[in-house]
């Protein structure tokens, strides 16, 4: 009887502390999206590195709105989908917490969860595309120029 009561406790404290874990890490996307960072992210950078070298790289005003847009855009979809992915992930919780669980129900959670975090993927993708498509040819081997100048301060910066 003792041995049962401490495999029950034994099972309860480690399934508690791999939930916890799971949960503090369900927020955090710091690492799923590599050393490359977040998608978003990348989009807002090369925005900003955009208009930041927008002499430099001869761009017109219609060109410089277009950029400012899509970021401001990308960015309000970007709160918006993460607001509604760490909803879900809340609501995730609540139904774990109960004295029984149902499945089904956490399982489709999940799933929303999960197709909201594809679609915020592909709406990066695809502003980055634009962005990419807003600039011509020789503005955009222009802006490769500039990024392997600032790699390079980069490295010396480093050593």
């Amino acid at each position: 009887m003792k041995k049962k009561v401490i495999a029950i406790v034994v099972l309860a404290v480690i399934f508690a502390a791999f939930s916890t874990a799971s949960f503090a890490y369900q927020g955090s996307d710091k690492k799923s999206s590599g050393h490359c960072g977040k998608l978003e992210d990348k989009v807002e950078k090369k925005a900003q590195m955009i208009l930041k070298n927008k002499d430099e790289l001869g761009l017109s005003d219609e060109q410089v709105k277009k950029v400012k847009d899509l970021m401001l855009e990308s960015q309000k979809e970007t709160i918006k989908q993460n607001a509604a992915i760490e909803t879900i992930a809340l609501d995730i919780k609540s139904k774990m917490w109960g004295e029984t669980v149902d499945a089904e129900a956490v399982n489709a959670l999940i799933d929303k969860k999960y197709d909201l975090k594809k679609a915020k993927a592909k709406f990066s993708v695809t502003a980055y595309a634009q962005l990419k498509n807003i600039l011509t040819e020789e503005q955009r081997d222009k802006l490769k120029e500039l990024y392997k100048k600032c790699d390079v301060g980069k490295k010396k910066s480093h050593h």
